[in-house]
């Protein structure tokens, strides 16, 4: 008798009897009816706060990309003191054998493969970081953080510390090194009698190379950048229309600059 009045609930003290109804209530675990009711409103919670941080992503990205624009224009003022007033030669905007899909590159590449018989030189834009290195002295201006595309800093990070004669590419298009006047020559004139016109915008080589979803950065004659939203699709539409196995024409690119520039 002892013994089960010792282990008879009813023989202890209150306090104890109390105690062993918490535990046994508190050990009890989740229903799998809560843990999907959990789950559901983790769901909801991550589906509402995902979208806002990805645009909140997205936009301080593309502010980066106006900053690497901004520096890369104060590049083509100091080159252009440095160079009797001319911006950076390009061979890929010279005369007949115009390509302008190819004026993203930052060397001219190896002799035979679109060079005009230039060979391993530093081109375009590359020149603010090629040569004496006195423009530009990181790379990583010239890429946008939003690119998804294969030209991103990693893939040319080597070719361009050992100076590589292989073309590579950045992730802005250089729109020329000639002056939208009679004569087009090659020198600052362009920087201050056309300040809107853009003198270099967010890749366009090919679809995978534009950096934003619906338009790009520019930089503009005066020193400006401004992003221009390509409610229209222009550049987007330039590639869908075109042949697979077909670059856009020089036209289109001039096309998307100047509905960049609004020039007539």
């Amino acid at each position: 008798m002892a013994l089960r009045a010792i282990g008879d609930n009813r023989f202890r003290p209150e306090c104890m009897r109390a105690r062993a109804t918490r535990v046994s209530v508190t050990s009890r675990g989740f229903t799998i009816v809560e843990l999907l009711v959990t789950l559901a409103i983790v769901a909801l919670l991550m589906g509402l706060l995902f979208p806002g941080l990805r645009a909140a992503r997205e936009g301080a990205q593309r502010i980066q990309c106006s900053s690497n624009l901004r520096q890369i224009g104060t590049a083509l003022y100091l080159f252009a003191l440095h160079n009797e007033e001319r911006l950076p030669d390009t061979i890929f905007d010279d005369g007949e054998s115009r390509n302008p899909q190819e004026m993203m590159a930052l060397t001219t590449g190896v002799e035979g493969v679109d060079t005009g018989g230039v060979s391993g030189n530093w081109d375009g834009l590359g020149h603010l970081i090629g040569d004496s290195k006195m423009f530009i002295d990181s790379p990583a201006v010239m890429y946008c953080p939003c690119h998804r595309g294969e030209h991103s800093q990693h893939v040319y990070e080597d070719a361009i510390r050992r100076d590589s004669p292989q073309r590579f590419y950045c992730n802005y298009h250089y729109v020329g090194d000639k002056d939208l006047g009679e004569g087009g020559e090659s020198t600052q004139r362009r920087l201050f009698q056309y300040s809107s016109a853009v003198l270099v915008a967010d890749g366009m080589r090919t679809e995978s190379d534009i950096n934003h979803k619906v338009g790009a950065n520019a930089l503009r004659g005066d020193g400006s950048v401004s992003y221009w939203a390509d409610n229209a699709f222009i550049l987007r539409n330039t590639f869908t229309q075109t042949a697979t196995d077909a670059p856009p024409s020089p036209e289109s690119f001039d096309a998307i600059w100047a509905a960049m520039s609004k020039l007539e």
